[in-house]
């Protein structure tokens, strides 16, 4: 029974563990799937993708159900002469017949026709299909909506990245502000210390009252740090809270100061390759560069023909009938061929050749860049991981020294103005190896989001 105990003990001292190093994480999640401004990048992609399948829909037939009733009335008169051309000919004709003695049968009193050009009422309905056969502006089109969707691929995940950073950023800068406070209140504690001391020397005679007076201001002028530093730390938590799109005023989890992260060597040749491998920035320009690249191609293709499949099935007639004698067909190859318009496209094919060197110059730029971006992340945490040793040298001579002088303040063998400059001097270490291990923290985010790591 003990050690099941013991075990079911150990099993939640391990979860907790766990659960205080996915803290941070969980709030990353959370940024990802509450974030406002994410949430709009992502239906900017969810756009591009939709651009795309509309362009891929254009390979497909499109089939349309087209219907037309008309009333007319006047226009152009169709005259067709039959009563000029045919009486005179059935008028010898009947003459023969009088000759041989047969009886005259043919008519010699037809009119001629007069036949309006528009139908007085017609319709015609009919189901049309039109397929595209060869089309290179779709095919192109289709190519540059295809590259253009992976930019804004490149540029959401981009969005993650630095979303990922900002929520790490602002949440060491809340635990920064949050340990300061807590240094502060047990500074305040010295203070106080000091004003009772200052008082028991003045009321045995070893000092003159001024000291008493000068532990108060010093405790006014702490008092108003604290208001700042109580300012400072409402906002960092509230903009923490606006990142991952929650109340200003949640409660955040905290990190134990043991579970932050610790400083180890990095190759910078590595991180170098690491980043350029991850950065999304190249992933995005190489889309760019091919959607310069199908411009061309399709400024090329007005220079061949475009061919389009249509055919027509439906029932025309006078009335509304749908029978055998009223249906109709008809199929039809049509053929669009630009021959000349003014050189229009042979200056797009340029434009689209000068943008294609400008965004692979672009290319070339970034690599140097990101190379540059890394090699500073890297020195920068270099720099940070070594402000965190002097930080503690420092804090501990700070207290040694403050030891020391409150010791002989005490024994009134310290002025007052050693003591606050002791006080001050061992607050002042401890404040810096609170922002110095924070500061440590955000560099290596920064460090990470540099060589493109969430």
């Amino acid at each position: 029974m003990k050690i099941y105990l013991t075990l079911g003990f150990l099993l939640i001292s391990v979860s907790m563990v766990f659960a205080r190093q996915n803290i941070l994480e969980n709030y990353v999640q959370q940024g990802m799937e509450n974030n406002l401004a994410l949430k709009q990048q992502t239906l900017t992609f969810e756009q591009s993708k939709q651009a795309l399948n509309q362009v891929r829909g254009m390979f497909l037939p499109s089939v349309s159900l087209e219907a037309r009733y008309s009333r007319a009335g006047g226009g152009r008169m169709i005259d067709i002469p039959i009563g000029d051309m045919m009486n005179p000919v059935y008028g010898t004709l009947n003459e023969l017949l009088s000759a041989i003695g047969q009886q005259p049968g043919f008519p010699t009193n037809i009119p001629n026709e007069h036949i309006p050009f528009l139908r007085e009422r017609e319709h015609d309905t009919k189901v049309r299909v039109i397929q595209p056969i060869f089309q290179p502006a779709i095919y192109y089109n289709y190519r540059i909506k295809s590259n253009l969707t992976n930019v804004q691929q490149a540029a959401t995940s981009m969005f993650k990245r630095q979303l990922t950073a900002d929520i790490k950023t602002a949440y060491y800068n809340y635990l920064k502000t949050r340990q300061v406070i807590e240094l502060l209140q047990k500074t305040r504690k010295l203070l106080e210390e000091n004003l009772r001391v200052s008082k028991s020397l003045f009321e045995i005679g070893k000092a003159t009252e001024e000291v008493v007076f000068r532990a108060k201001a010093e405790i006014s002028e702490f008092d108003q740090k604290n208001a700042e530093a109580g300012k400072n730390k409402k906002l960092s938590a509230a903009y923490f809270n606006f990142l991952i799109n929650r109340p200003l005023d949640s409660d955040i989890k905290i990190i134990d100061e043991d579970k932050l992260t610790f400083y180890q060597p990095i190759n910078l040749e590595e991180a170098r390759a690491k980043a350029i491998q991850n950065r999304e920035e190249f992933r995005q320009l190489r889309s760019a560069v091919a959607v310069t690249k199908n411009s061309m191609s399709l400024t090329k293709g007005t220079f061949l023909p475009g061919v389009t499949g249509v055919l027509d099935y439906g029932y025309q007639g006078e009335k509304y009938s749908f029978t055998e004698k009223d249906d109709y067909w008809m199929a039809s190859l049509v053929l669009q061929w630009n021959l000349f318009n003014g050189f229009q496209d042979r200056s797009k094919y340029k434009q689209s050749s000068l943008e294609k060197q400008k965004f692979e110059t672009q290319l070339l730029e970034l690599e140097n860049k990101i190379k540059l971006q890394v090699q500073e992340a890297t020195e920068n945490l270099s720099v940070a991981h070594k402000s965190i040793i002097a930080a503690e040298e420092r804090l501990n001579s700070a207290k040694q020294s403050f030891k020391i002088v409150n010791k002989k303040y005490e024994q009134g063998m310290a002025s007052q103005i050693e003591y606050i400059d002791a006080r001050t001097t061992f607050t002042n270490a401890g404040i810096n190896r609170v922002i110095v291990r924070y500061d440590f923290q955000i560099r290596f985010v920064e460090f990470e989001n540099v060589i493109g790591n969430r």
